[in-house]
């Protein structure tokens, strides 16, 4: 069973339950979306900010085609929540269930683009959580910022 808390002015947080157990795992803070047309809203912005990202090299963009399958989904779904299974995105994507793997865990998942948030089973696909991800560089990869990692900052 899945369930909203609120947690904060204009937030709210998603959790998962097992049967009788009560919330086990707080997963994330997200966009409290107030329509239909709110989560519209919110898809289209993820999308541009997707297709505007620069993704360099041969992983940069198969993350690229991993993101858009997810966010087929995220439309069919209405909202940056969805269901999907790992054959069902790969074969959205056009690529092996092991390369969706090593791109989600590599780029997609430390870059903050999406989030498992639960583990599908059997014929039910896994919960994911489509997100801003953090500013790209090369090959996808945040930005470093380096006057924040140094002992010299600018006068």
């Amino acid at each position: 069973m899945r369930g909203t808390s609120p947690c904060a002015p204009g937030r709210h947080a998603l959790w998962t339950t097992s049967a009788g157990s009560g919330p086990t795992e707080a997963v994330s803070t997200t966009k409290a979306l107030s329509s239909r047309h709110g989560a519209y809203e919110v898809l289209a912005a993820l999308r541009d900010r997707i297709e505007t990202t620069p993704w360099r090299g041969e992983r940069g963009r198969t993350a690229l085609r991993v993101l858009r399958a997810h966010l087929t989904f995220a439309e069919i779904a209405g909202g940056p929540l969805h269901h999907a299974s790992e054959r069902q995105t790969a074969e959205e994507a056009g690529i092996s269930r092991t390369t969706l793997r090593a791109v989600y865990d590599t780029v997609l998942k430390p870059q903050g683009w999406l989030r498992r948030l639960r583990v599908g089973h059997g014929r039910e696909g896994s919960t994911w959580y489509l997100d801003y991800g953090s500013a790209p560089s090369s090959h996808g990869a945040p930005a470093p910022l380096s006057r924040l990692r140094t002992t010299q900052f600018p006068p």
